[in-house]
This record gives structure tokens, sequence and C-alpha cells, in this order.
């Protein structure tokens, strides 16, 4: 697998309509976007942003879970949605509250 490397110019972490519009319209792949990802129904039912706070890493991770995983399974077997990928600190807390892992950690 590639070295992972952050790149130079920093995005900022998106803080208004605007820049979290932005933020979901950087392309990941030939196929996918980053708003792709963002969806969260917790974090929508509660009100909880579900945007990274280091945009750079979510990017990173993003392209590499695209071009090593994604694409390829795309390839073989048609297209396919991604409906949520992403989970913000604070919606994965909350997740974790609601659903805790058991004594073989499974949620």
């Amino acid at each position: 697998m590639p070295e992972l490397r952050r790149r130079k110019v920093k995005v900022k972490a998106p803080r208004s309509v605007r820049t979290a519009e932005d933020f979901g319209r950087v392309r990941l792949s030939p196929s996918f976007y980053m708003r792709d990802f963002l969806h969260s129904e917790i974090g929508d039912i509660h009100g909880i942003s579900n945007l990274p706070d280091d945009p750079d890493l979510a990017i990173m991770a993003g392209k590499l879970l695209c071009e090593h995983l994604l694409e390829p399974l795309q390839a073989t077997f048609g297209r396919i949605a991604v409906r949520s990928a992403y989970r913000s600190s604070a919606v994965l807390q909350l997740y974790r509250a609601a659903w805790p892992l058991d004594k073989a950690g499974h949620g």
C-alpha cells in the first residue's frame, strides 16, 4: 500500500454551508465524491455535524478507500452506491453510547 502523505496545502475544516458544499464536491476517484461518504442519519436526527475535523486526512483516506476497494469492486460487480462511510468524532461518540460493544468487541 502506498505511504500515506499529507498534502502541503491544508484544507480548512468546513464551518459554513458554503464550505461544507465545497468540501462535498471534492472528487475522491472517477466515481466518488466526498459528499457520498458524509451522510449520517444519527447526526441528522440529533443535529450533530458529520464533517471531519481534519479534512486532509478524510480526503486522503477516502481516496485510498476508493482507489483500493470501491473502484475495483465497482469495476467487477457494477455500480455501487455508498450511503455513509465516515463518522465524525461527535457522531461516533453518540453511536458508541447508543450501541456499546459487547465483551467480544462487537457493536
